[in-house]
């Protein structure tokens, strides 16, 4: 489920907006999920390792940063841990509870606390700043290249150092009356940021300044009323060669030049979550449960619809196959090929809402409990 947060709306609107998009408002029950089809030439995916951590949710998942792979809870949690054999290295507390976390470059780790703080500790562990941001921070921090970057609950791109916490620059835009409270990492490379905003907007800003290099409308909002005119960009912007690639939710995905913003491709699809991709395929699930295979130019590839209403997290692309969670817990593994169902295996049984991450020869996801799970996949 994508939550909604609503800026200038009442409680009976968020209801609302939770009951469309989740299918499970305030006066319905959740429908009977039908059931799986059988495995029928299994891949071999096995649980490399698992360790417990406290709660978790959405804006919690691993990041794999340097040598390590680390990450947070709610509860202010946060933990570095050997991607390999799944050895706790540190385990720290932030002082207070978390919104978002974690987002690292190997050396600093940063965190989102519920004070609208971000909070940041050096590689052992050690509180290393601590700074305001005025308001409560909606993305997982991303950490590269000296800079630390968040968008806030006001709709404001902010860049920080990442060796001070000194505040770098600001970028901002109005926000629409109501939101998804999405929360996928803002992507950068070297000379600019990539932000999905709400509205179906992408844009790429300076990295140095925050200056406007150029802005492109991944969807555009349509419908009669405020819920139906949702067309927030979902998951992380990922960047492939030239191309910058982005989903929306009730709109489309779609991929644009990195230089210029200029549209290269787009398909109507509204996805809940996200997308992932690499140098062949581009894969998304949309928000009936449906897993969407594109070719790069945009052709599609394939599309499996056995995963039907069990609101999947974004996909992981591996080199044989692709993997997604759903919100009983599962992880199902999907051919790169077909789409075919060629895995499945069950984690701690609550919902799985962020990506996997890839560590090595591992995918590593963590549950909205709160446990980190590696897979093995051969």
């Amino acid at each position: 489920m994508a939550p909604v947060a609503g800026i200038r709306t009442g409680l009976v609107a968020t209801a609302l907006a939770l009951a469309a998009l989740g299918g499970c408002g305030l006066w319905s029950s959740r429908p009977k999920l039908p059931e799986l089809p059988p495995v029928a030439t299994p891949a071999d995916v096995r649980v490399a390792w698992s360790m417990p951590l406290p709660g978790a949710g959405v804006g919690f998942q691993p990041v794999l940063a340097g040598d390590s792979l680390w990450a947070a809870a709610r509860d202010g949690t946060v933990v570095r841990v050997e991607p390999a054999s799944g050895r706790v290295l540190w385990r720290a507390q932030a002082g207070q509870p978390l919104l978002a976390g974690a987002g690292s470059d190997g050396e600093v780790v940063v965190v989102a606390g519920r004070d609208g703080s971000l909070i940041a500790l050096d590689r052992d562990g050690k509180p290393k700043w601590n700074v305001q941001t005025g308001a409560e921070v909606v993305t997982v921090p991303s950490v590269a290249l000296g800079v630390v970057l968040v968008r806030t609950s006001d709709n404001r791109v902010a860049a920080f150092e990442s060796g001070t916490g000194k505040r770098r620059w600001t970028f901002q835009r109005q926000n629409p009356p109501l939101v998804l409270r999405q929360t996928g990492q803002i992507a950068m490379d070297a000379g600019n940021a990539y932000v999905g905003l709400p509205g179906g907007r992408l844009v790429a800003l300076a990295l140095d300044s925050g200056a406007l290099r150029w802005e492109a409308a991944v969807a555009m909002p349509r419908g009669s009323n405020e819920i139906e005119r949702i067309a927030d960009v979902v998951g992380s912007p990922l960047i492939s060669g030239r191309e910058i690639c982005a989903a929306t939710f009730q709109g489309r995905v779609g991929c644009f030049d990195l230089a210029s913003g200029r549209t290269l491709w787009g398909r109507d699809l509204s996805s809940p979550s996200g997308l992932d991709l690499d140098g062949r395929l581009l894969v998304v699930p949309d928000d009936r449960g449906e897993v969407h295979a594109f070719a790069r130019g945009g052709a599609s590839v394939w599309r499996q619809d056995k995963l039907r209403q069990r609101a999947l997290s974004a996909p992981l692309l591996l080199p044989r196959g692709v993997l997604v969670g759903d919100n009983t817990g599962l992880m199902h593994g999907l051919s790169r090929d077909d789409g075919a169902l060629n895995a499945r295996i069950a984690t701690d049984g609550s919902p799985i809402v962020a990506a996997p991450v890839r560590a090595g020869g591992l995918a590593v996801v963590q549950t909205s409990a709160g446990a980190l799970y590696a897979l093995k996949v051969e």
